[in-house]
């Protein structure tokens, strides 16, 4: 498999969405209820297993 300038600009878009998705699980979490913890972290710890599977197959470097 070749990488390509799409390949990194799609890994970077999950590395954002899993960012985004970590950092309103905390926010929520600090604003609202340490309750939201349990709806936030699977979803969080989902996309940044997609987003490390994506690297992984296509061999890119952090």
């Amino acid at each position: 498999m070749r990488r390509t300038e799409l390949t990194k600009k799609t890994a970077a878009n999950k590395g954002y969405a899993a960012l985004g998705a970590a950092s309103a699980t905390l926010l929520l979490c600090f604003l609202l209820s340490w309750w939201l913890i349990i709806i936030g972290g699977p979803v969080t710890a989902y996309l940044t297993y997609q987003w490390f599977q994506y690297r992984a197959k296509w061999g890119l470097r952090f």
